[in-house]
């Protein structure tokens, strides 16, 4: 099979090797369609430990069936969504269903060879089926930007009612504000420093803040006034990674509000207040991070998307071959993603 292999840091090449062999209740997938995206440019940059080179990346697996074992496993043939996370399915946290921190949990296209390949093994238990007549294209959103998106909102007990503010419209931003309307939020204000991409989500938010050359403070109180409520947001959830986005977001939260972080801000960062008695404590703000997701967040991810009440097509930026992977990175790493994911056309044709 065509298999792209990083063979050490910016080193990825085409290579034809043995299709991999399929342990006992894990299915061999033939893949169709994976992503591209900023994280993948970091890991062909050596930022995340690949557990041993040569590495097969590629985490967002959408694929057919060819062989399984479980009479539940969809059938051969079976359009199916991967899940990359594998926790090791005995410790405390898996059987609490928080396999995405599970100490011993391993990861496809990461430590654990993934989807940037004609075939992969995937763990029965981690694939869910598609309808047959689903766009590729948005079927890969559905691999890990539906299902974090949805793990976070989940995490946060936000529900009906709930008045937030999301800093940084990238690709999971973008999500995030038609995941929680879809799970109940009546206000929401989307925060960023890019105009194209506050133009972007403006359909699914009640307003926008453009917040570049703000300070937090006076961030705050703009996004305060645009959602209406000056003791601020039920929920701050920032997905930008920039630290200057994190005080932001503590400092928009009410008092007793809850502040999600899953932006990843790379190297030492720290959480500042004036007054930490009276700008944290006092207010009785929840802080918490977010990370991955689990199995259940793809069932109600995947019913989300079938519902019809979330739009896939403004996340999707354009198709590169399996062959075309290194030059699309070295792109990312100059210019950045515009806040798409590529799509790798694996086998969509």
């Amino acid at each position: 099979m065509r298999a792209l292999l990083m063979l050490g840091e910016n080193q990825l090449e085409m290579a034809d090797i043995a299709v991999p062999e399929r342990p006992e209740n894990w299915a061999l997938v033939r893949v169709r369609a994976s992503a591209l995206g900023l994280f993948h440019e970091q890991m062909a940059a050596g930022m995340i430990d690949t557990a041993g080179l040569p590495r097969i990346l590629g985490h967002e697996i959408v694929g057919e069936i060819v062989e399984a074992d479980s009479p539940a496993t969809p059938p051969a043939g079976s359009l199916v969504v991967g899940d990359a996370v594998i926790g090791c399915g005995v410790c405390e946290w898996c059987v609490r269903g928080s396999e995405s921190i599970c100490p011993w949990m391993r990861h496809l296209g990461i430590d654990v060879d993934g989807g940037f390949a004609d075939y992969v093994v995937v763990p029965e238990s981690n694939v869910f089926p598609l309808s047959a007549d689903v766009r590729l294209d948005e079927a890969v959103m559905l691999s890990s930007a539906v299902p974090a998106t949805v793990h976070g909102m989940r995490r946060s007990g936000a529900g009906a009612g709930t008045r937030m503010v999301v800093s940084g419209i990238g690709s999971i931003g973008f999500t995030v504000c038609q995941v929680a309307r879809a799970m109940g939020a009546t206000t929401i204000v989307a925060a960023d420093v890019v105009a194209d991409h506050l133009a972007a989500v403006e359909p699914w938010v009640d307003a926008t803040v453009d917040v570049s050359g703000m300070s937090p403070t006076d961030s705050a109180e703009a996004l305060r006034e645009a959602l209406g409520a000056p003791h601020g947001a039920d929920l701050a959830f920032e997905a930008s990674g920039h630290p200057a986005s994190v005080d932001t977001m503590l400092r928009t939260a009410r008092p007793d509000g809850t502040v999600l972080l899953m932006g990843i801000v790379h190297g030492g960062a720290s959480l500042n207040f004036d007054d930490f008695l009276f700008d944290f404590i006092k207010r009785e703000l929840t802080v918490m991070a977010t990370f991955g997701y689990t199995r259940a967040d793809f069932l109600l991810g995947n019913a989300l998307y079938e519902s019809g009440r979330l739009d896939l097509r403004p996340l999707i930026g354009p198709t590169v071959s399996l062959e075309g992977v290194p030059d699309a990175l070295a792109a990312i790493a100059a210019a950045g993603t515009g806040g798409k994911r590529q799509i790798v056309d694996v086998a969509m044709g």
